[in-house]
């Protein structure tokens, strides 16, 4: 009997490490679908985001070649500048789920 209890409990980590590897596949199958999407043919892109609060943000819109600074409220959308010259803003990517687990990990172990 001593030896059925262990393949159970064998199989039960297998089938774990298989749901939990299929989670992290499709996590970044579903990352890499979202940076495929649409390509960038899109008029009007977000440039850069910052959250001030729960409700408000600053956003760095670009439209038409144009770069605009805008406001962002749960009830208001203002403009705040419109650029000359465009912001060089440094590429980054958005965070995946790779990226988000790891945090995630990193602070259930403090």
């Amino acid at each position: 009997m001593e030896g059925s209890g262990g393949s159970e409990l064998l199989s039960l980590a297998a089938s774990l490490i298989v749901v939990v590897g299929a989670i992290v596949a499709f996590g970044w199958l579903y990352s890499r679908a979202r940076s495929f999407g649409g390509g960038n043919n899109e008029v009007i892109n977000v440039v850069a985001s910052r959250p001030l609060g729960a409700k408000e943000r600053l956003l760095l819109v670009e439209i038409a070649g144009q770069q605009l600074l805008v406001g962002m409220t749960a009830s208001q959308v203002q403009t705040l500048h419109v650029f000359d010259s465009p912001v060089a803003v440094a590429a980054t990517a958005p965070p995946g789920f790779a990226s988000r687990l790891k945090s995630a990990l990193k602070e259930m172990r403090k």
